[in-house]
């Protein structure tokens, strides 16, 4: 009974942390975008963090991280979303266009997250 019990805890918990993420799945999308040789590192991180506030309010962005390698002058960044549509939604035509203005044509990838491993946490999530 104890056994029966804990798994329809287990059961419910699972249901109400989905539910409450819409039934959603980790949706990662990879951008990135050749910088100009004349923008040292420092040019490149202030750029990034002109921009940061608007990523705090996103719709759906979990979180953000900006990519640099000076070396190859390439940037960008990896978005995680709760889904794919607001993925796609976010990285619409006026958003590449944004992009290419301020940095060049970007490349942007996009991809499900299946498995999550969350040190923070220390968790694995499945989605």
């Amino acid at each position: 009974m104890i056994l029966k019990i804990y798994l329809i805890k287990l059961v419910l918990a699972y249901l109400v942390k989905n539910l409450l993420r819409g039934g959603s799945k980790l949706f990662v999308v990879i951008v990135k975008f050749k910088i100009p040789d004349d923008l040292n590192s420092n040019d490149i991180k202030k750029k990034f963090q002109e921009t940061a506030p608007m990523y705090q309010e996103t719709t759906g962005l979990i979180r953000k991280n900006y990519l640099l390698n000076k070396d190859k002058n390439i940037a960008g960044g990896v978005y995680i979303f709760d889904n794919s549509k607001n993925a796609h939604l976010w990285f619409d035509q006026s958003r590449i266009k944004w992009l290419t203005e301020r940095y060049s044509e970007p490349e942007v990838s996009y991809f499900y997250s299946p498995v999550e491993v969350n040190n923070s946490d220390n968790k694995i999530n499945i989605s």
